[in-house]
């Protein structure tokens, strides 16, 4: 792949399910938690989907431009249980767990380095989604940097262990 998201992408969807085991389901977000005609979506939970959001570009020179822009993650919770102060300790382990899975993956983003090109994820907002179905969804944004340089101007060079003497050529040889 050469586009510098999809790489990002596929980066992220690997130190996440490397790091993270209780997320289920790590994809792009195309609308998954949005249910289907009969109420179901199309992925297992917890979730974490994935998405680049307000990137702006500047030039540097050459064709080179900076990106600057949110990571957001959408971690997704199937229903819960009670964290009401008389519900048994066990539904409310139960229902807080979500908090834990939160923090684990923060651990794993948080000044994270994604390699040569990019920069370092920080976390810039947390937030619940409010919703009219059973789910809870927690929306994570993270400021990432990166150099884009698929459009530099390539310079040709002549490598140094190459003669590029012109041969002289008399008449009559």
């Amino acid at each position: 792949m050469n586009s510098a998201f999809a790489n990002l992408f596929l980066l992220l969807q690997q130190r996440v399910q490397d790091n993270v085991p209780a997320i289920t389901y790590i994809d792009q977000d195309l609308g998954q938690l949005n249910p289907d005609s009969e109420g179901t979506f199309p992925v297992t939970f917890p979730c974490l989907l994935i998405d680049f959001e307000d990137f702006n570009f500047k030039d540097l020179s050459e064709n080179v431009q900076t990106a600057s822009g949110t990571v957001l993650f959408k971690l997704g919770f199937s229903s819960y249980s009670s964290s009401a102060q008389s519900a048994p300790e066990e539904s409310k382990e139960a229902a807080l767990n979500y908090y834990d899975i939160e923090w684990d993956l923060h651990k794993v983003l948080q000044g994270w380095d994604a390699g040569d090109y990019y920069g370092h994820l920080d976390r810039s907002n947390a937030k619940t989604e409010y919703r009219n179905d059973l789910l809870r969804v927690r929306e994570l944004r993270y400021t990432l940097a990166f150099e884009d340089y698929s459009t530099k101007y390539e310079q040709l060079t002549t490598p140094a262990d190459i003669d590029v003497t012109p041969e002289i050529i008399t008449p009559g040889e």
